[in-house]
């Protein structure tokens, strides 16, 4: 049975919530260890957020008969002081073992329970119960912990449920290799797909031999591109140096970067929409870096044979032509986690040879065929090279010599370029860009303009100025003016921003009629007129850095805007006109025009102003 589980810890309380994920029903345990005991004996396993790194050493610690003072001290030995829970030398006495798995593993690093509650619009104010409360807690305080205890619970459980999918995938791999289930769902997506492909680990030392995949057709690569990457065979150069390097080149008109990371270029602020007379075309290879792995020989030498890759390609394959969704669901997460994990020391795949040789061979070979374009359709501009795929417009004359390019580049290097056909493209660079098929949705990509989950790579949820993103997208792509989608809006979350104050920084203020006000970490806030009808004038917010105490601003808060960390407010609260503003900025740098200069010291004065106003208003 699977529990969602928090807790909380004070001088002289703990405090344990669990939550049934079948029933719902929740199970709460304050300051007694024979209940967390009996609870623990119906063998549940546990489901947190965070867990493994802070609430499971709590766990432990009161199933080995810690008293509060104990469990507290092995609290500020993790969240105070920094510790790894494991290094504690109370919990190293014991051996306690039970099945429990970290909704926190595979998100992107930073990401916070409270920012993801954020961001679904969910309540997010927290106790104000004290943390450091220098005396046992009193039936309200304790009963307004377990309030907001039960809240993260309860979020916990909403994570779980979007990452339904995620965790079917990773108990079906388990399943296949006998693991079972609990383990499973604890082990990371790159641990687990090495124990998939039945990796063991081996020590490796020719990380810098690399060397050029046979099918290459050199001449088309140019000269200072093979000397850049010849410096890896310089053993006079340090690793961090070699491998930190980048080289810019011009492909065709279009700026590109090479680096250990891949290739990325685009032409940068350029817009262009097809005609009768000129197409524009992209070709994906389909699954790029995991056919570099079989085609180009560079499987981790820690599996048992290059086949075990071959044979997961092809299975998924075979089970995707057959509808079965859940096997190829599931061995999607080993094709595309086995790459980065050939480059993570502490995984059984690591082998940096073949990691490095992926991607240094991966850029190279699309770059030969993007050079061999360039070179012969006179009429063909390259518009983006990216990691796997390739860009361009061209007139009809030279569609013939493209074809024939493209397809002698896979009958020579057994990759398979996927062609989609485009009506306009809007791109301010190779990371932000808008692409308008034929047929079909619009295809966004970057910060400006993607919203909600993540789409590949790590979890991550950002559902910032859902609005702006909206209104950037739609003029970009329709020609539908910023202004109607904005004022059209009515829907209040749709204008939500939420600010977070890191883990460097020991708070955050909001300005309220001049003062500086403490308010939580993590706020959702509006951008508001000077002053509302709520009578006060609110500022930006601040936060302060936890060794140096220095006050900055939070980036990228309006000048003035109001907290709404509850969903109590209403649209009439939001300065429309400055999301407006926003989004226009946005349009303009998509297509590059540049803001008027602002006479900073005139901003300044006005500034200087209105806070002498409020000293004397005050």
């Amino acid at each position: 049975m699977i529990y969602i589980f928090d807790c909380e810890v004070f001088a002289y309380d703990w405090l344990f919530v669990f939550m049934n994920r079948e029933t719902g029903e929740y199970t709460v345990i304050h300051n007694d260890n024979d209940a967390i005991k009996q609870f623990m004996d119906q063998e549940p396993i546990l489901c947190g957020f965070n867990n493994k790194h802070y609430d499971n050493h709590i766990l432990k610690a009161i199933l080995c008969d810690a008293d509060p003072v104990m469990v507290k001290s092995i609290n500020d030995f993790i969240i105070v002081h920094g510790h790894n829970g494991w290094e504690n030398p109370f919990l190293q006495q014991y051996k306690v073992f039970f099945d429990s798995f970290d909704l926190m593993d595979d998100c992107q690093m930073g990401l916070s329970l409270k920012a993801i509650e954020a961001h679904l619009g969910m309540d997010i104010r927290e106790t104000t119960v004290d943390f450091n409360i220098d005396h046992p807690l009193s039936r309200e305080e304790l009963d307004e912990v377990v309030f907001y205890c039960k809240h993260d619970v309860f979020a916990t459980n909403e994570l779980f449920t979007l990452r339904k999918d995620y965790l079917k995938n990773k108990i079906t791999l388990g399943r296949e290799k006998n693991i079972p289930d609990a383990r499973a769902l604890y082990m990371t997506n790159a641990k687990l797909t090495a124990a998939y492909l039945d990796a063991k680990a081996q020590p490796h030392y020719d990380e810098r031999e690399y060397r050029y995949p046979a099918t290459l057709m050199t001449e088309y690569i140019p000269p200072e591109v093979f000397a850049f990457f010849e410096r890896v065979h310089d053993m006079s150069i340090p690793d961090d140096v070699v491998f930190s390097e980048k080289l810019e080149i011009m492909v065709g008109g279009c700026p590109c970067t090479l680096a250990y990371g891949g290739i990325h270029g685009a032409i940068p602020c350029y817009r262009e929409e097809a005609t009768e007379d000129r197409s524009i075309r992209n070709r994906d290879v389909t699954s790029y870096y995991p056919h570099q792995m079989t085609l180009n020989g560079y499987c981790s030498r820690n599996m048992p044979s290059p086949k075990t890759y071959a044979d997961t390609i092809e299975r998924r394959v075979q089970a995707k032509r057959s509808g079965d969704k859940a096997t190829a669901n599931a061995l999607k997460l080993v094709l595309n986690t086995t790459y980065g994990a050939m480059l993570n020391q502490y995984n059984d795949l690591f082998d940096p040879l073949m990691g490095r040789s992926v991607c240094i061979s991966g850029q190279l070979q699309l770059l030969e065929l993007a050079e061999h374009l360039v070179q012969d359709c006179p009429s063909l501009r390259i518009i983006q090279l990216n990691t796997d795929g390739i860009m361009v417009s061209l007139d009809n004359c030279d569609v013939e010599t493209y074809n024939d390019i493209c397809q002698e580049w896979q009958d020579r290097t057994g990759f398979e370029l996927e062609e989609d056909f485009i009506r306009k493209i809007v791109q301010k660079d190779v990371n932000n860009y808008v692409e308008v098929p034929i047929e079909g949705e619009p295809k966004i990509k970057g910060g400006v303009l993607v919203r909600g989950i993540s789409p590949a790579g790590a979890f991550n949820i950002n559902n910032n100025a859902t609005v702006i993103a909206r209104a950037v997208k739609d003029y970009l792509a329709y020609g539908v003016p910023v202004e109607k989608t904005i004022m059209e809006c009515d829907r209040i979350l749709d204008f939500q921003l939420i600010a977070k104050a890191g883990g460097k920084y020991s708070g955050a203020y909001h300005m309220v009629d001049g003062t500086m006000v403490p308010v939580q970490k993590v706020n959702r806030v509006y951008a508001t007129p000077f002053s509302i009808e709520y009578g006060c004038r609110y500022g930006t917010l601040y936060k302060a850095h936890a060794s140096t105490g220095s006050v900055m601003k939070v980036a990228g808060m309006p000048e003035h805007c109001v907290i709404d960390n509850d969903n109590h407010m209403t649209i009439d609260v939001v300065d429309r006109m400055w999301y407006i503003r926003q989004a226009q900025e946005k349009v303009g740098d998509f297509l590059g025009y540049k803001p008027l200069k602002r006479n900073t010291r005139r901003v300044n004065n006005l500034k200087k102003k209105s806070l002498a106003m409020l000293d004397i208003e005050k």
